[in-house]
């Protein structure tokens, strides 16, 4: 699917070369052990990519991504994906936020956690600032072709 321009990236197979040669370094991964697990950390570098394509890219994304009864707690605040998407697109109208490399990336049964590093630049001013930031993500196993699904996450 193309928006503006950019293609939405539906899946990346093979996450284990994807890591070593791919746009993001895993630098501390935990070992995967389950089908399930494999997928959820292919839901997680798909996201990255798809979020640094800008905020249309990543909307379409979220279709697949999340549960339509999902939630995203961001700073305290607990959001439905509408309300998520929506507060997204505000911030993504006035700082451009790029994704970085995964410092961490422990994922166990339905859950994983992720620590990684985010670049942002204010559209207005220019000025370019860079963090690590981490979360938190519960996950549904859909089986089939819909597989992993984000039930609700939490960011800092």
């Amino acid at each position: 699917m193309a928006l503006q321009g950019k293609e939405l990236r539906e899946a990346i197979k093979n996450t284990l070369e994807t890591m070593k040669t791919g746009t993001f370094a895993v630098n501390n991964p935990s070992k995967i052990d389950t089908n399930f697990e494999e997928q959820i950390r292919d839901r997680l570098m798909t996201g990255f990519e798809n979020w640094n394509k800008g905020y249309d890219v990543w909307e379409e994304w979220c279709n697949t991504l999340y549960e339509p009864d999902a939630y995203y707690n961001v700073h305290g605040k607990r959001m439905t994906l509408t309300e998520y998407k929506a507060s997204m697109k505000q911030i993504m109208a006035a700082v451009d936020i790029q994704m970085g490399d995964f410092e961490n990336i422990i994922i166990r049964d339905d859950w994983c956690s992720i620590r990684y590093s985010i670049t942002t630049r204010n559209l207005q001013t220019g000025e370019i600032s860079n963090a690590q930031t981490m979360e938190f993500v519960h996950f549904k196993d859909n089986g089939g072709d819909i597989g992993a699904r984000v039930i609700e996450g939490w960011a800092q």
